[in-house]
């Protein structure tokens, strides 16, 4: 019986998740593949550049402000995707996890319309607009290098 309970519960909570919008498909499995890979670096280690957040920023007034609002704080049709509150839900993940995210589903007129680099530049201004530090190097276009740095909390 405490099996089913305990079951039961981790079956709620991820069908909670998949109706807010928090999970995919594979969110289950992904907190477990990220533990399991090699990661080398964190969002702290400066693994964008202030050049790649400023395009991002272009590509954000194009594809993303109608929904998510010109600040980022979301608005009738989209959630915030800045600072702390929104950032929570991705600590302790990869950044392939999140990238992979918002292309599958962003913008939502045309999922997968951008470029991986515009989809990595976007992502660069997000983590810019909560309050990441900016580094040398650019967020690479590709899932599986991105799947090496883990989110974690802005200090």
């Amino acid at each position: 019986m405490k099996r089913l309970v305990v079951v039961g519960s981790v079956g709620l909570a991820l069908a909670c998740a998949s109706v807010s919008g928090l999970a995919t498909e594979r969110s289950a499995v992904e907190p477990v593949a990220a533990a399991a890979q090699e990661t080398t670096s964190t969002l702290l280690d400066g693994v964008f550049t202030a050049a790649q957040a400023r395009r991002g920023r272009r590509v954000y007034s194009r594809d993303c402000a109608s929904c998510h609002g010109p600040e980022m704080k979301g608005g009738e049709m989209a959630p915030g995707i800045a600072g702390s509150s929104f950032m929570v839900f991705w600590t302790e993940l990869p950044v392939g996890s999140m990238f992979e995210r918002i292309k599958v589903s962003m913008p939502e007129d045309g999922p997968g319309r951008l470029t991986d680099e515009e989809y990595t530049d976007v992502l660069a201004f997000i983590l810019d607009s909560s309050d990441y530090p900016a580094g040398e190097t650019e967020l690479p276009a590709d899932k599986a290098e991105l799947d090496k740095i883990m989110i974690v909390a802005a200090e």
